[in-house]
């Protein structure tokens, strides 16, 4: 297994958009992946994409 391969990510799903869950969520979606986040209620949700810059 050679050190030259590399793996092209596009697609990325985030459990949780706490602090840390919204950073990844952020910057993913900044490198142009398509980002999918689960959360346990719309109002979790709410305040995840508040985060989200």
């Amino acid at each position: 297994m050679g050190g030259d391969a590399k793996l092209e990510i596009n697609r990325l799903g985030v459990a949780g958009c706490g602090l840390m869950g919204s950073g990844i969520v952020e910057v993913a979606a900044k490198a142009g992946c398509d980002v999918v986040v689960c959360e346990v209620d719309a109002a979790a949700v709410s305040a995840g994409r508040a985060r989200v810059g």
